[in-house]
């Protein structure tokens, strides 16, 4: 591997070049990377396997323009964009492991995707149409929700004349001042304290569309929910793995006592729910989107307020695909298998409910 330039940029590089879509650094193991959701291990006799010195010098070269002063002994955890010129953009995370260090690198597309490419489904419009409430993105860590979410943003930037003000830590995506929309992007520990304080700001910022990061506990909710109150579009994202689970979680950031007045709340500002995953297709290296979306109707908004009726809100997903765009998982996958996109022995471990996809497909 040529060394005109610093290991850690040459790695950077190929990962891209093989269109991985994470890079794994930890000292005294094997350089990996992940593709197609896949972990792929560098042979070491392509790279060998970097020691205490070598990492932490790949540490110090990332952080030279971030964090110039920071002592590398003193890191458990660092997070920050990193950029190859004129080539790729990657969100670093350096972490200590063993009283060593690791480097875990994301890809980040340098032009941000649209709606085709990612195909999403036609719903999507008609989200980026709304002008007030929350639209929450959901799903496990790498399942692209930020991506979706990127694009969502910058189609409304695209079509209309609006101020967003982003929330991100640290910044991913960079959106063009040419469209018709603006966006001020602010990153948490650079441009702002914290996500309370961004929200708090965000409301003094004349914004249209507040996008606010990941809403992790009560305080970031309720900031949400009041800025979706006073006539602003928000979008956050949430770790959950359905739309019911992303209800349940925000519920359990609240006390019982708080919770009917919550669901009131949730009742009347919710948009939409979206959650999704990554699926290997079957006849290429790359993935596709699997989704289930909960819009909110007149008998969801029925559903929400009654948690002993969260357990029928799949069905009328399911119900409601063809008048509102909504979709249950396992009715996307049903779908994307049915298209040859993927293939029934990939989508069943990825099912909500696997023995009733199982009947569904006629596998039972």
């Amino acid at each position: 591997m040529p060394q005109s330039r610093h290991l850690i940029d040459d790695l950077l590089q190929v990962a891209n070049n093989n269109a991985a879509s994470d890079l794994i650094i930890r000292t005294g193991d094997r350089i990996r990377m992940r593709i197609a959701g896949d972990i792929v291990t560098i042979p070491q006799d392509k790279v060998g396997v970097p020691d205490r010195t070598k990492s932490i010098s790949m540490v110090q070269h990332l952080i030279r323009y971030h964090a110039p002063q920071t002592d590398i002994e003193k890191i458990n955890n660092l997070d920050f964009h990193y950029s190859l010129k004129n080539t790729c953009h990657f969100r670093i995370h350096v972490l200590r492991t063993n009283n060593n260090f690791g480097i875990v690198a994301r890809l980040i597309p340098q032009e941000i995707p649209d709606f085709q490419q990612l195909r999403l489904p036609a719903i999507f419009e008609k989200l980026s149409q709304y002008r007030n409430g929350i639209i929450l993105m959901a799903g496990g860590a790498g399942s692209g929700k930020s991506t979706s979410q990127a694009a969502m943003l910058n189609h409304m930037i695209h079509q209309r004349p609006v101020h967003a003000v982003t929330l991100e830590d640290p910044i991913e995506f960079r959106y063009s001042t040419k469209h018709k929309g603006t966006v001020s992007q602010r990153e948490i520990g650079t441009d702002v304290a914290s996500y309370k304080q961004g929200l708090i700001d965000a409301l003094r910022e004349t914004p249209d569309i507040i996008v606010a990061g990941e809403v992790r506990g009560r305080e970031e909710i309720q900031l949400a929910l009041e800025a979706s109150e006073t006539g602003h579009l928000v979008l956050a994202t949430v770790h959950a793995t359905t739309a019911v689970g992303t209800m349940q979680r925000i519920m359990a950031s609240f006390g019982l006592d708080e919770q009917t007045g919550l669901r009131e709340r949730l009742s009347e500002n919710l948009r939409a729910i979206v959650v999704q995953k990554l699926i290997p297709m079957t006849s290429t290296k790359k993935r596709i989107v699997a989704q289930e979306i909960m819009i909110k109707n007149s008998v969801i908004r029925h559903f929400i307020l009654d948690p002993s009726q969260w357990c029928e809100i799949p069905r009328a997903m399911e119900e409601g695909h063809n008048l509102y765009g909504s979709q249950s998982f396992d009715q996307h996958l049903q779908q994307l298998v049915e298209a040859n996109l993927i293939s029934y022995e990939t989508a069943l471990p990825n099912a909500v409910f696997q023995e009733d996809f199982a009947m569904r497909m006629g596998r039972i």
